[in-house]
């Protein structure tokens, strides 16, 4: 059997999705509520994803994180990189950079256990570091990407592998343009246009075009510009594309900016970014920005310039772009520099003026004489410029006096100064004399210092080595015990999952089976049976926490926070209920032992649990972030709250009370009927 190769993530299945239409889309979703859990289900949630991109982002994000989800239960490698490598881009798209190299990094293992899946791993790198601005190291990915595409269309005529290298040549283009060689960068995307029309892709075609026009406005050909854009802009509207739309509108701006229209430049600038902000596409709204800002300095439109590249450096900051953040730092100085020369300019150059005729510094005030002139001239004042002009002559003719005077007075000042230096000499001689022996008693003296430090630094060099021989004596030892920890766990997990898992597994089965029997009449023995099956899957679900807190791979806080939202999302979508998940501070770095990270899990859980069957809420806001020493953690629900003294003592809020104290947390749950609940957590870190 050959080996698979894998879909080339989201312009391959958005251009197939696209032609095929909505009727494609209802199949795929039937197919995707049958719950089947298996390849059929993973690659509809992963087409439904790719249709869905360009029209709602978070439609799109729900179903690859479904796909994510259903791959990795069924051992599903190719669906789960196909998943992966688009949610590395959205992520990337609405400015989550964390998350999208999580995927990026997921991909990279999927690769390196599979040489097939190199292509989606090689193209999503390179469209990371592109939308990081890193062009440079975006590059390679691109062309290797391009190259595996052309060497599987060379043994495989298809139309999905033709158009794939198509959108592998748009990608190598596309990254040629931003390093500047447009010659290589139109040779491709003409290669890719061809393809396109041959396989007859509208969307594919619309890219090229788009693309050739950026490369005719980034050598000033305005004209051919304009064609190749305007024939974009019409495809991507017959297609209804807004993301298309936005990007096409995006460089009609630019080009109307470059022929000096400002009007018109602004109307489709804001148009652009009005459509990238309802999408939530941060990455294409900071460009915009830039843009726009660029717009309103060559407008001499100062503030408002400066207003865009704040909104940008903002925007970059949280979005973790490097490149794009210098950019707008460097805008943002030269702005307020230009700004603040032209007005202070004549100030400083009259006070100076002023103060070397105050002081009698006739050079500095003919200097200064000179600088006024030069900028009333470069101002357009004539009549001041000739004025300082003749002031500077004037002052250089009654200087001349000066200057002879002055040389005078340096040639008798030298005579005297040399003098001096001779009898200085001849009493430097008599001291030297003097000291020839109190000279020679110093380098004794010396020697032995020198000695003496020396032994003095051979003991602690020796006390040192000592030291660090101990010191890598202890280490060794540490790290022998914590491998061996490591393994421990290791073992304990697999144990649970295969042993007693299995076992619980069984049982649960095995009173579901005895529940369907026609056999079972008898109400008490009914009632037993739904006990068994009703509590063996709640400690299933208890055992798979526990093998999962227990296992090492998972103590990054990195994994805690990944699975706190996986789990947000199993709860919660399903009930329609509106959350966010927001995250600040240095999370990554944090380290907690295996019981507080258990903890901290379970009460999360708890919380989120609670909030999804009793509050009846629309809205869930769920905040984590670290402020010096201490984590905090905050769940809020707009639902109908309760009242703690009136409510029954099995809804958890004590188990979350002994699980804040066995952490040596505060916990706070504020509730009232009718004004929802608050549950806060701050837990102190002991470094």
């Amino acid at each position: 059997m050959k080996p698979f190769r894998y879909v080339p993530m989201v312009l391959l299945q958005t251009l197939v999705l696209l032609a095929q239409g909505q009727s494609n889309v209802d199949s795929l979703e039937r197919i995707v509520r049958e719950d089947r859990r298996d390849t059929s289900e993973a690659r509809a949630l992963n087409q439904l994803g790719a249709f869905f991109v360009r029209t709602d982002m978070q439609k799109a994000k729900s179903y690859w994180l479904r796909s994510v989800e259903v791959s990795q239960s069924g051992r599903l490698p190719v669906q789960l990189s196909v998943a992966c490598g688009q949610l590395s881009q959205v992520y990337q798209d609405i400015g989550i950079s964390d998350s999208a190299l999580y995927y990026l990094t997921l991909m990279k293992k999927l690769a390196a256990s599979d040489p097939s899946g190199r292509e989606a791993f090689a193209q999503t790198a390179g469209l990371y570091y592109k939308k990081q601005s890193k062009y440079k190291e975006a590059l390679p990915f691109m062309l290797e990407a391009m190259e595996l595409a052309r060497a599987s269309a060379k043994t495989d005529s298809s139309v999905k592998c033709r158009t794939d290298l198509a959108g592998q040549s748009l990608n190598a283009g596309n990254t040629y343009i931003e390093l500047g060689d447009y010659q290589t960068a139109l040779r491709y995307h003409l290669e890719a246009l061809r393809i396109f029309e041959q396989v007859g892709n509208k969307k594919g075609i619309s890219f090229c075009y788009q693309m050739v026009g950026a490369g005719f406005l980034k050598l000033r050909q305005l004209r051919d510009a304009t064609i190749y854009t305007r024939r974009s802009l019409a495809i991507k509207t017959e297609l209804h594309d807004p993301r298309g739309i936005g990007t096409s509108l995006q460089q009609m701006g630019s080009i109307h900016r470059y022929a000096r229209e400002f009007d018109s430049a602004v109307t489709c600038y804001k148009q652009s970014i009005n459509i990238f902000r309802q999408m939530g596409l941060k990455k294409d709204e900071l460009n915009v920005d830039l843009d726009m800002s660029n717009l309103y300095e060559e407008a001499r439109q100062t503030d408002s310039a400066c207003a865009y590249l704040e909104r940008g450096k903002l925007l970059a900051q949280a979005m973790g772009d490097t490149g794009r953040l210098a950019t707008f730092n460097a805008g943002l100085i030269a702005l307020k520099a230009s700004a603040r020369k032209e007005k202070d300019t004549e100030k400083k150059l009259t006070a100076a003026l002023q103060h070397s005729i105050q002081i009698g510094d006739k050079a500095a005030e003919l200097i200064n004489y000179q600088y006024l002139a030069d900028y009333y001239a470069r101002i357009g004042q004539a009549q001041k410029s000739s004025g300082f002009i003749r002031q500077y002559y004037e002052m250089t003719d009654s200087l001349e006096s000066i200057r002879v005077q002055t040389q005078l007075k340096k040639m008798e000042s030298q005579y005297n100064v040399d003098k001096k230096e001779q009898e200085i000499a001849l009493l430097k001689k008599d001291q030297q004399l003097s000291h020839l022996n109190l000279e020679k008693q110093k380098i004794l003296l010396e020697k032995q210092k020198v000695f003496q430090y020396g032994a003095i630094v051979l003991i602690l060099l020796l006390l040192l080595i000592g030291w660090l021989v101990i010191n890598r004596h202890r280490i060794v030892h540490r790290s022998r015990r914590a491998i061996e920890i490591e393994q421990m766990r290791n073992h304990i997990a697999r144990d649970l999952h295969d042993d007693v898992g299995s076992a619980l597994t069984s049982i649960n089965i095995m009173s579901k089976v005895a529940l369907q029997a026609p056999g079972l009449q008898q109400e008490g023995q009914r009632a037993v049976f739904e006990k068994i099956k009703d509590r063996s899957s709640a400690i299933i679900e208890k055992m798979d926490d526990i093998v999962w807190t227990i296992h090492p791979e998972n103590d990054t806080m990195e994994r805690l926070l990944f699975r706190m939202k996986e789990f947000a999302a199993e709860i919660l979508e399903p009930l329609d209920i509106n959350y966010d998940f927001d995250e600040k501070g240095d999370l990554a770095s944090l380290k907690l032992d295996v019981q507080k990270r258990k903890d901290l899990y379970l009460l999360f859980k708890e919380a989120v649990n609670n909030a999804a069957k009793y509050s009846e809420c629309c809205n869930l806001h769920i905040r984590l972030w670290r402020e010096k020493d201490a984590l905090q953690m905050e769940i809020l629900d707009d639902g109908r709250g309760f009242e703690e003294e009136m409510i029954r003592t099995g809804n958890g809020l004590s188990s979350m009370r002994a699980r804040a104290s066995s952490m040596v947390a505060e916990i706070h749950i504020d509730s009232a009927l009718g004004k929802g609940t608050r549950i806060a957590l701050d837990m102190p870190i002991i470094p």
